[in-house]
């Protein structure tokens, strides 16, 4: 998703909106609403459902079942879109891709001041680098940091001169941008939790007009934040954004009580906006033949070391069952290990009861356990 901000990445960081219509770059930068997935109970439902919400700041177009402060945000497969009601920095918040390793990787973040024609004089033909992008330039990008000097894959460019922006397709602007780590964090107590930095992003266009595509996820400016691993369960979480994040005028982002902007806020103070994710919980699949796995799927990663105090029992008195193999997977989907396959050894026996239990001590990926321990059973075929 970050793609499409390639070029956006230094024009928003140095010039002002050509209209500051539905802007407001007067004092810090403000959140005026963040967007996030809950998991809800309606009154006419049987099951939750999983559904997009305002959990910080509101709306004229928007009902009340639309926005609402969130206590059971989904754990798995979220995003946060952060709406901002200015301009921020681009230059901290997305880098941009090199041609080879510039410092630990390949990515570099573009100097402050820098114009699109600064990237575009960075990203010509190896052969005239030197001279059309010298180290020397403060707007000039993709500068080598390491003392052993820099490759590209075919020349070892010396600290302080240019790798070169990657154009593959030459057209003065760089392939690929990437968020920055650590510009912005979810932060849910001791816990940063780990933000997956290709899909996330930077978009410096939109405004509080909800358009007929994308509805209320187009609102922008915006910070759209997606988390590598799940969410930790049974959490109150919040918004960290590192002291370089700024406006034009170098303020930091702040967040006003409720998202209103007439309000107010101190320069760096988010913690007006919090949320609540949902408690761990599992859901047992029986097996559909006895040489078949039982199934528990979480709704949340799992710490794999604790897996291993999931217990079995066999017959209706309850013998404990032992000869079964545990592996955890992603089920098939994604790449979050949440569930748990448990096999007998060779195979079930037929026409007998298992009953499976989930103790507290099987935790999530960051040690928070199900409010009770999960026991479910089942009844083999023939």
């Amino acid at each position: 998703m970050a793609a499409p901000a390639a070029l956006a990445l230094a024009a928003a960081a140095c010039t002002e909106p050509s209209s500051s219509t539905d802007l407001h770059p007067e004092g810090p930068p403000m959140i005026e609403q963040v967007r996030l997935n809950e998991i809800a109970m309606l009154p006419s439902a049987s099951t939750p459902i999983d559904r997009t919400v305002f959990a910080f700041g509101t709306h004229p177009e928007a009902t009340e079942e639309e926005e609402h402060s969130v206590a059971t945000a989904k754990a798995s497969n979220n995003k946060l879109r952060v709406v901002m009601d200015e301009l921020l920095r681009g230059n901290n918040l997305e880098e941009i891709q090199c041609r080879g390793i510039v410092d630990s990787d390949v990515f570099a973040r573009v100097p402050v001041g820098a114009t699109p024609d600064d990237v575009a004089r960075c990203a010509v033909a190896q052969d005239v680098l030197p001279r059309t992008c010298p180290g020397s330039n403060a707007r000039s990008l993709c500068i080598c940091q390491n003392d052993a000097g820099c490759s590209n894959g075919a020349t070892l460019i010396p600290k302080g001169a240019s790798v070169g922006v990657l154009d593959i397709d030459n057209d003065g602007a760089a392939d690929h941008t990437r968020f920055i780590d650590g510009a912005v964090a979810i932060s849910c107590g001791a816990v940063a939790v780990k933000i997956d930095l290709t899909r996330s992003y930077w978009n410096p266009s939109g405004n509080q007009q909800k358009p007929a595509q994308g509805g209320f996820d187009a609102l922008g400016p915006a910070i759209v934040l997606v988390p590598s691993d799940s969410l930790p369960t049974s959490s109150e979480c919040g918004l960290t954004f590192a002291p370089d994040v700024v406006d034009k005028d170098g303020n930091a982002v702040c967040a006003p009580p409720d998202g209103d902007i007439a309000q107010g806020c101190s320069a760096g103070d988010t913690s007006a906006f919090k949320f609540t994710t949902e408690p761990l919980k599992f859901l047992g699949a029986a097996p559909a033949a006895l040489t078949d796995p039982l199934r528990i799927d979480a709704n949340a990663a799992l710490l794999p070391t604790t897996t291993a105090n999931v217990t079995m029992t066999e017959g209706d008195a309850g013998t404990p069952f032992t000869a079964f193999t545990l592996t955890l997977s992603n089920g098939g989907t994604g790449t979050l290990l949440r569930t748990i396959e448990i096999r007998a050894m060779p195979m079930f026996a037929p026409n007998t009861r298992y009953t499976v239990t989930v103790p507290l001590t099987v935790t999530d990926a960051y040690g928070k356990p199900a409010p009770a321990p999960f026991v479910f059973s089942f009844t083999t075929g023939t």
